[in-house]
């Protein structure tokens, strides 16, 4: 296997780990300046984040992450192989997460959260105006607290570090400059 990415050449690929939720690789490469070396990456499923807009308030997760502590984030999660693309993943998200569901959607594009470690992608999704039905946050999330803020707050709590999601931050800050404009 030899295949050229940009200035990289891949000269083959071993799983150093496999789990239900990663795969950890290390491949063989040509860096970018001629020399040999290796590159170790990981594979994971890609993600979503939903801003959703209720009556003119934005729908917050407070929630402790065992590797990041407690933070301020917007509802999602990962796109799981039975979704029929991010938009889906999005929709079930915020549904589990607030039981909010529908409304008017529109996608806000993705982005690599950490290109230097992995491929996956964070698709960005916002809906005004959804209606309340049950949350049902999976048990893992039975910490779970659901924040109605004003757009104002959320940008005022990522500046001072309550929402620390980096794609929960870009999306907030995308809605606020739209609003600007």
């Amino acid at each position: 296997m030899t295949e050229r990415q940009g200035p990289w050449i891949c000269h083959g690929r071993v799983s150093l780990c496999a789990t239900p939720g990663l795969t950890a690789y290390r491949d063989e490469v040509t860096l970018p300046h001629g020399e040999r070396g290796t590159y170790d990456w990981v594979q994971v499923p890609d993600q979503v984040r939903v801003a959703a807009l209720v009556d003119g308030a934005l729908l917050v997760v407070e929630q402790y992450h065992y590797l990041a502590g407690p933070m301020w984030q917007l509802p999602g999660g990962s796109v799981d192989p039975a979704d029929r693309g991010s938009r889906t993943a999005a929709q079930r998200e915020l549904a589990e997460e607030t039981g909010y569901r529908d409304g008017r959607w529109r996608d806000r594009g993705s982005l690599h959260a950490l290109p230097g470690l992995t491929p996956a992608r964070v698709h960005l999704w916002s809906t005004f105006d959804p209606t309340p039905f049950c949350a049902a946050p999976e048990p893992a999330e039975a910490d779970l607290v659901i924040r109605h803020i004003s757009l104002d707050e959320a940008v005022f709590a990522v500046r001072d570090g309550r929402l620390r999601c980096a794609a929960s931050a870009v999306l907030v800050m995308m809605l606020a400059l739209e609003r600007s404009l």
